[in-house]
């Protein structure tokens, strides 16, 4: 009862945010020079161009960083933040895709600032840098980049012309792209889209390579470079110094602008509360089919979460032995991995595994996870099970010893099934935690429910819909499995199970 309490206090609170956010009519920014004063706070997304000429522009305002931009944009639009400095063309897009209340400066942040296609050190690709600076230079003298950005930025034309591939290529061009900035890298029904897309296409078909597209959180995407996970990056990516010394760049594409995004001050009136609802839900669900980015992330979602399950509590029951047997070098060991696993946040464990001790192997971020959340998830089940076992009246061990039970006979007779009693309710509440941890596997390309989420609000524009989609299904998910676990917790518990007496008749 307390769980259905608090997610409808948390739904409640949520809808409350949304519509005061929608009702604040401070005062509208105006001018740059508004900004730089005590007391401003100006968002901008993490490592950006944005990012490097806020932090010169405005040495008197608070910087908020963001890893993602539609959660600034939407920060701005609820009054918590006095703006967001970002790439011009996408903020003529996101206000086109209807942030309402909410307008860019006139004045932008002045130097404009180049942006290319990030190229790994250690792509299997020879000459890769070079021969992708040779396939721009193509592009430009035949007036097919130019043709490109007239299309995608300057007409907003989202057609994608047909660029055939090798059927049986040798060799896979793996590029890194975010999937959340319109119109470069987005997403049209659950199809990767954009003029990033289209670039990178046609360079594979100038290659003669297939083409692999792995969808990242704007934090891992630098990095999947420079561990060679992947041969380049096509999201709109500024050419920075400081990136120059993890990643090679070609020469530049275009240049982009930073502009300020900021409230008109004039509140946003328009349609009642429930017709504005059924807007949000169709364009949540409905258009483009979008409901299916929200089927396939959590198709992966139970699926990571299901395999870790399993092979967490193999390794868990294995760890937990190997801590009980005699040899001391292999208790060791395995006490060793338990602490190490315990104080490494799952994050920094995932990135691990994907980056480093997996970075040279053709391994899927899918399965990786599910080594990560097995190891996490295992090293616990591992404590919970010893703890249960310990619980066990040793008395009943020597009883069962005195009747002529073997060693294995007794474990599995006898102190497992009371083990089990002790250790279910533990288990039932960590395993529901490893699955609502499984959300942030998006730091490692995995496009996972939150990923699906993050996707669509970078679409819509609002956050309503998909992060209240997205909070349900977890739940659901969550009571689900509990459920489940539960049965089983009832099925080797003698006092909560049926009996019924044999040789006896109703």
């Amino acid at each position: 009862m307390r769980k259905r309490i608090s997610a409808a206090a948390l739904l409640l609170v949520m809808l409350a945010g949304l519509l005061a956010g929608c009702g604040k009519t401070d005062g509208a920014i105006t001018s740059l020079a508004q900004l730089n004063e005590p007391g401003r706070t100006i968002g901008v997304a993490q490592g950006s161009a944005g990012d490097v000429a806020s932090q010169k522009a405005f040495p008197n305002a608070t910087l908020s960083r963001y890893t993602n931009s539609v959660t600034g944009f939407l920060a701005v639009q609820q009054g918590k933040l006095d703006a967001f400095a970002y790439d011009a063309t996408m903020l003529r897009f996101a206000l086109a895709n209807g942030l309402e209340g909410m307008t860019v400066l006139d004045e932008t942040l002045g130097d404009e600032t180049e942006v290319g296609i990030g190229i790994s050190k250690s792509s299997d690709i020879p000459d890769l840098t070079a021969r992708i600076d040779e396939f721009l230079a193509g592009l430009e003298a035949d007036g097919t980049m130019a043709e490109m950005k007239r299309r995608w930025i300057d007409e907003a034309d989202d057609t994608m012309p047909d660029i055939p591939l090798p059927e049986d290529p040798e060799t896979v061009l793996t590029v890194g792209t975010t999937g959340l900035v319109q119109p470069f890298s987005y997403y049209k029904g659950d199809r990767i889209w954009g003029f990033d897309i289209e670039l990178a296409t046609r360079l594979a078909a100038w290659l003669g390579t297939g083409i692999e597209f792995r969808i990242y959180d704007f934090d891992g995407i630098v990095p999947a470079a420079q561990t060679g996970v992947i041969d380049c990056i096509l999201s709109n990516l500024n050419i920075i110094e400081e990136r120059r010394e993890l990643i090679d760049f070609s020469q530049p594409i275009y240049t982009s602008e930073t502009a300020l995004l900021v409230r008109t001050g004039e509140g946003m009136a328009g349609r009642p509360f429930l017709d504005g609802l059924k807007d949000s839900f169709e364009r949540t669900f409905v258009r483009e089919g979008r409901w299916r980015l929200i089927a396939s992330g959590l198709g992966v979602t139970v699926v990571i979460s299901l395999l870790a399950g399993v092979f967490g509590s193999l390794l868990g029951f294995a760890l937990c032995m190997v801590r009980r047997g005699r040899a001391l070098p292999a208790r060791g060991l395995a006490a060793a991995l338990i602490h190490i696993v315990q104080g490494t946040p799952i994050v920094v464990l995932l990135m691990l595994l994907y980056y480093v001790i997996f970075g040279s192997v053709d391994l899927s971020a899918v399965a990786v996870s599910v080594v990560g959340f097995s190891l996490n998830f295992g090293v616990y089940v591992a404590e919970m099970l010893r703890g249960g076992i310990e619980a066990v009246d040793p008395g009943q061990i020597e009883a069962a010893a005195a009747l002529g039970y073997s060693r294995a006979q007794t474990f599995w007779k006898v102190t497992f099934p009371q083990a089990a009693q002790h250790f279910l309710p533990m288990f039932k509440g960590e395993f529901i935690g490893m699955v609502k941890m499984t959300s942030v596997v998006g730091y490692i390309a995995v496009q996972d429910l939150t990923k699906a989420s993050d996707i669509i609000r970078s679409l819509t524009m609002e956050a309503f819909f998909p992060l209240i989609a997205t909070a349900v299904i977890y739940f659901a998910i969550a009571n689900l499995m509990a459920a489940a676990l539960s049965l089983v917790q009832i099925r080797i518990d003698p006092k909560r199970r049926s009996r019924a007496v044999k040789g006896v008749r109703s």
